[in-house]
């Protein structure tokens, strides 16, 4: 269990926020050296112990929202309850792993032997199964081994083929390498340094290659508001409203987005919504704000469009965050409908993109959905030139949570080769090119007013075709090498069917 222990350690410390990411390219060979001759059973229980333990202190920073904040601001349950909540989270996350130390543990004794057939399996059934992982209601994206890689743009230039997904597979495959040298060579540790280092090096040196950044010919400007969650739910509208109107009437001739949730309710019909004409008239913007959106019969988080002319369009969350913002599986899951925060909410029908004049089409993304290469993806395909991620991060008291956040804005610009502009309330506010290149960022958990220069883009790319087909590639190599398995000696076949 001690190697069990090391791999999750070593995941955690390659994450965004955390020590360095470059340890992501051996942070499996402990787990891959505990599954050694353990068999499927004893697979699928390291396997889940294994990312139980890691997604747990990836996402330490949900703990404080559920113990402290969520009880704070809504007062629906006790503080101990979060820590249930939290703990039940993990194991939801860490479920599908029991999947690949299971099917690891069914193939080992075939898979290795041959260097090819171990390699494409383990990195196909770790593929497989993180996969799964991000489908349904529950679905989360969440520490994925990529995310690790948000610095590395060399490297990363690999998400315009494959994805997430197709990194994920990549650093699988060097996590095997890296095992199976530590397995046959002396040397092994120096070896497998040299192995890391010329990854590195390689990216590096991709990163030198790419084409410069240049200045763009509009900007859009985003207001980081920093306001507190206590204040947002307990202050009027007017009063927040009053903290942000100074920002809008000392910006000029732009398109200004601010973060998600600016205001908890729909500002259409009020004194506000006639202010914010009034200043977008005096100083020619157009205004893009988080806030619900009212129906007859629903409620949406939403970010809305105002300009001189008034309310102009608005796009609505398709992604609920669960127990959140929507509640899955009711007949499972029905007893934890205390979690929601103000209210349940309906779900977006489509992903609508922004069209404003002598700007790039805009497609907005709403808090989390950031976390999915479909929302992105889907924005492209309606033909969004330039994404913008309207957010509101201010519940988490930890800047890990802001960073691996914001990681997931560089992934999905270089899947889409978009530039992505994400806006937070506390952070992080800043610009990514469509290669990956963090441009510029807003100081954290400060009021800030920011102009980017705007990249449109039109490219295609292979991950925005194929969408997340790694993860069939994967399925496909799984079933051929698990119902081929090559030649297996009398004992393993005993040790199967027993």
């Amino acid at each position: 269990m001690i190697y069990v222990l090391m791999s999750s350690l070593l995941t955690v410390l390659s994450m965004p926020g955390f020590l360095a990411g470059f340890l992501v390219w051996i942070c499996l060979i402990p787990l891959l050296k505990a599954f050694n001759r353990r068999g499927p059973f004893w697979g699928a229980l390291y396997g889940f112990v294994f990312y139980l333990l890691f997604i747990l202190a990836d996402l330490f920073w949900v703990l404080p929202v559920l113990t402290d904040n969520l009880p704070q601001v809504f007062s629906r349950f006790p503080s101990w309850v979060g820590v249930f909540v939290f703990i039940l989270m993990g194991i939801v996350e860490a479920f599908p792993f029991a999947g690949f130390g299971f099917v690891y543990g069914l193939a080992e004794r075939s898979i290795k032997k041959n260097p090819l057939r171990e390699i494409l399996f383990t990195a196909s059934a770790y593929t497989f199964f993180e996969y799964l992982r991000g489908l349904g209601d529950m679905g989360f994206t969440g520490g994925r081994l990529s995310d690790a890689l948000y610095r590395d743009t060399g490297v990363l230039q690999l998400a315009s083929i494959g994805g997430s997904l197709g990194l994920t597979f990549l650093i699988v495959a060097v996590n095997v390498i890296g095992y199976r040298i530590l397995r046959r060579s002396t040397r092994a540790y120096t070896k497998i340094a040299g192995l890391v280092l010329t990854i590195c090096f390689i990216s590096n040196l991709v990163a030198l290659k790419l084409p410069p950044i240049t200045s763009g010919e509009v900007s859009i400007t985003a207001i980081q508001t920093n306001t507190s969650q206590d204040a947002k739910y307990s202050r009027t509208v007017y009063h927040l409203w009053s903290d942000i109107k100074p920002l809008l009437k000392a910006t000029k001739d732009s398109v200004v987005v601010l973060p998600e949730d600016v205001f908890p309710v729909d500002i259409r019909g009020t004194v506000v919504e006639n202010e914010l004409i009034r200043i977008a008239q005096q100083n020619n913007l157009t205004v893009f704000m988080g806030t619900l959106l009212k129906d007859e019969d629903s409620v949406r988080n939403a970010v809305l469009a105002f300009d001189a002319d008034g309310f102009k369009d608005s796009y609505s969350k398709v992604k609920l965050f669960p127990f959140v913002e929507k509640l899955p599986y009711e007949e499972v899951f029905g007893f934890l409908s205390f979690l929601k925060g103000m209210a349940y909410l309906a779900p977006g029908n489509e992903y609508s993109v922004f069209n404003i004049e002598g700007y790039p089409s805009l497609g907005v993304q709403i808090c989390f959905e950031s976390y999915f290469s479909e929302v992105s993806r889907q924005l492209v395909e309606n033909g969004a030139q330039l994404l913008i991620v309207c957010t509101n991060d201010g519940w988490f008291a930890y800047n890990v949570a802001l960073k691996q956040h914001f990681a997931k804005s560089v992934i999905r610009a270089v899947e889409t080769h978009r530039q992505v502009i994400q806006v937070s309330n506390a952070g992080i506010t800043g610009a990514v090119d469509p290669y990956g290149r963090i441009v510029k960022i807003a100081p954290l958990r400060e009021t800030a007013v920011v102009q980017f220069d705007a990249f449109p883009s039109e490219m295609r790319t292979v991950s925005t075709t194929a969408g997340e087909y790694m993860a069939f590639v994967s399925a496909g190599i799984l079933i051929v090498l698990l119902v081929f398995p090559g030649e297996r000696s009398l004992s393993v076949r005993r040790r199967i069917w027993k």
